[in-house]
């Protein structure tokens, strides 16, 4: 009886020895790790690197949540880790037709310390100097595999697994030509999107009248955020 009273005083010494030790902040592995740094081309104001879910539709930024925010380190550079413990809020998903894949996108931002969630959506339209996005980036949440020959495929830029990728956001440099526009359309008809002859939402030309493309590349690619004025504005619409 003593060796088994023991025993049992051991085992229960060992378990909460690890009940001690466990971090009550911990939140397990995380789903994605991102790396950045901060220019600007004064001194650094306070600020915190985040992570701003898009709820509109893209390339629209006018409707954020915040995901998750991390500090950004002093000195020359300025860098960042941001952290993703998991996916998406339910209502940054869409999907670009009818049993596609449900995806989400998020941009890395540049916020003011101490930025409460709910001071989030008013950041666009604030003109705060202590804010700024990635534009040239998208971070992006596959729920599913993305099936070969698809419109998410041509739209991502490959047929990429479900989870989380990093994507360059590449604007287009000029209209598009006739010639260019009919030759997108022609393909993305061979993928199942309708063409009515207009460039409404969901539509073959609508699609290829998107003023950008994308291009899937690493998690490990650094992000930057740059403080300071808004470049310049884009030239006319196109027709």
């Amino acid at each position: 009886m003593r060796s088994k009273g023991t025993a049992l005083g051991v085992a229960l010494a060992a378990m909460l020895a690890c009940d001690a030790q466990t971090d009550p902040g911990y939140q397990g592995e995380p789903l994605v790790t991102l790396q950045g740094r901060v220019e600007s081309s004064g001194e650094l104001p306070p600020l915190e690197a985040a992570m701003l879910w898009q709820r509109g539709p893209p390339p629209g930024t006018e409707d954020q949540e915040l995901a998750t925010r991390a500090p950004v380190t002093s000195g020359f550079p300025a860098t960042f880790t941001l952290r993703l413990y998991a996916p998406p809020p339910e209502a940054a998903f869409r999907t670009l037709a009818t049993g596609a894949p449900r995806w989400a996108r998020a941009n890395a931002a540049a916020v003011p310390y101490g930025l409460s969630a709910d001071q989030v959506p008013a950041l666009p339209t604030a003109h705060n100097p202590n804010y700024t996005y990635d534009a040239e980036h998208w971070v992006v949440f596959l729920e599913s595999d993305v099936p070969p020959s698809s419109l998410t495929e041509w739209w991502l830029g490959g047929a990429l697994g479900a989870g989380y990728h990093l994507l360059r956001v590449a604007p287009l440099s000029g209209c598009i030509t006739s010639a260019q526009l009919e030759a997108c359309v022609a393909e993305l008809v061979q993928r199942g999107v309708p063409d009515d002859g207009t460039d409404a939402p969901g539509t073959a030309r609508g699609f290829c009248k998107a003023p950008y493309r994308l291009q899937p590349t690493t998690l490990s690619e650094a992000i930057v955020l740059r403080l300071g004025p808004p470049p310049a504005g884009g030239g006319p619409a196109c027709p």
